[in-house]
């Protein structure tokens, strides 16, 4: 089986052409150095170009931070591109495999939230916004056998700290170099090892699926004032680094996704907190401390 993976140079990106690959799969991997699938007919060309069975269109632009810097470039990456993707898929009879993200939901509070239920709750900035227009462009321009995958914190090494990036990470870089951890007061999150979403998308695949998946955690959800502990604890930092304040007004403080359909295919996570956030602190240590 042939799969052509957008945005392959990202975070999943790198790990998912990785792990499919190792499983046997026929994986080509493009990213923007390729050319800009967001400019018309850049992605009938390598959908025409490669023939795949299967497309897994990861390329967008992620994040709340980056997206609100600019939010037509928000729209354009994530939304238009995916319509782009989505017809050349259909032209060609080509299954899409679209990720969105577990922003689209909104915020539930403390409701267990599955993949089947209408995204009603308001959306929480354009990053939101234009993930739940990009579902719609799938859903309207390839439906045949589509797949939406809505990853849901996913970790691991592979993406530098800095302003905008991952809190696990940035807390973690900034405990090894002995500076203030900020934590956002009531944000809890379930956390996944970037190996264990990539088994997610290979069970979908193996398995023919079509509909909307949720891939990450349920069962081991942490306070993010407890994360920033376990770094301070890694680095051998004092606890003193961590100020708790008042979370932005947009922020949503809880994450309760059900895993259920996921898990019915046989999907387990394997890698624990425990074990997951020592490999990627030795990986962040790498990086020097750089003041913004």
């Amino acid at each position: 089986m042939k799969i052509l993976i957008t945005g392959a140079d990202g975070f999943i990106g790198v790990n998912l052409v990785t792990f499919l690959r190792h499983k046997g799969y026929d994986v080509i991997g493009i990213d923007f150095k390729h050319g800009d699938l967001r400019e018309n007919g850049e992605a009938e060309y390598h959908i025409a170009k490669h023939r795949p069975d299967i497309c897994i269109h990861l390329a967008a632009q992620v994040g709340i931070y980056f997206n609100e810097q600019d939010c037509v470039h928000a729209i354009n990456s994530n939304a238009v591109m995916t319509l782009r993707v989505a017809q050349a898929c259909a032209k060609y009879g080509t299954k899409l495999i679209h990720t969105s993200t577990s922003e689209v939901y909104g915020d539930h509070g403390d409701k267990l939230i599955d993949e089947d239920e209408p995204l009603t709750a308001k959306p929480t900035g354009i990053y939101a916004i234009s993930k739940r227009w990009s579902e719609d462009a799938a859903r309207e321009y390839a439906p045949e056998g589509l797949v939406i995958v809505r990853p849901s914190m996913p970790y691991g090494p592979g993406v530098p700290p800095g302003k905008g990036r991952r809190a696990m990470d940035n807390m973690l870089w900034q405990a090894y170099h002995n500076k203030p951890i900020i934590v956002h007061r009531g944000s809890v999150r379930s956390w996944c090892w970037v190996e264990d979403l990539c088994s997610g998308y290979e069970l979908i695949i193996r398995n023919n699926e079509v509909g909307a998946f949720n891939i990450g955690r349920d069962d081991d959800e942490k306070p993010m004032v407890y994360i920033a502990q376990e770094a301070c604890r890694l680095a051998n930092a004092p606890i003193k680094l961590i100020k708790i304040v008042d979370p932005p007004v947009k922020k949503t403080m809880v994450k309760r996704l059900s895993t259920a359909k996921i898990r019915s295919l046989g999907w387990t996570p394997t890698v624990e907190l425990n074990d997951g956030m020592p490999i990627l602190f030795n990986w962040i240590k790498q990086f020097p401390w750089i003041d913004e």
